[in-house]
């Protein structure tokens, strides 16, 4: 792939055909694109996951495993990003990713998962909790800050389980 910026799935048309009929053929390509330093690219690396998963998210869960485990914090990133849409269908195989994240210290990756979280909350509100609910008795402060962002939409809902889980990342501080 040539190193140019790319700002617009329609840049990465053949990309997003090929990678739709065979996730794997480009997974590659795409992590090139993630770990650039344009956060352009990166966004159409993101959304190009988030297209193949709409066929294959069972081989963008899978990508997303061994990616959660990169030393790049943009790879991480995209990781979390490409799940958008298949944590509504699929939250317990997004959650796997998910725990894999929850303790990155990068503020890029913890703003990903916690917006990974919100996304889930419209269709997956009990997985949120649960998860949130497990994750906010880590003394992991990173871990901490991702379920307090991830429940803002929530906590909006005046849910006493919500509000629990807030009271508890509150009673240890966070970041």
């Amino acid at each position: 792939m040539a190193r140019t910026m790319l700002t617009k799935i329609s840049d990465v048309a053949d990309l997003v055909k090929r990678g739709r009929s065979d996730p794997e053929s480009v997974f590659g390509d795409l992590k090139r694109l993630a770990a650039s330093d344009e956060w352009q690219t990166r966004e159409v690396a993101a959304t190009v996951l988030v297209r193949i998963a709409e066929k294959h998210p069972d081989a963008v869960i899978k990508n997303a495993l061994r990616w959660a485990k990169d030393r790049d914090p943009n790879v991480r990133r995209a990781a979390s990003e490409g799940l958008r849409g298949v944590v509504k269908s699929d939250p317990e195989g997004v959650g796997k990713v998910m725990t894999l994240l929850r303790e990155d210290s990068d503020l890029y990756v913890k703003k990903s998962v916690a917006n990974v979280l919100r996304n889930a909350s419209v269709k997956q509100k009990d997985f949120v909790l649960k998860l949130c609910g497990a994750w906010v008795r880590s003394s992991n402060p990173h871990t901490r800050w991702i379920v307090k962002d991830g429940l803002r939409k929530l906590k909006a809902t005046g849910s006493s389980e919500v509000e629990k889980i807030l009271r508890l990342c509150e009673s240890t501080g966070t970041q």
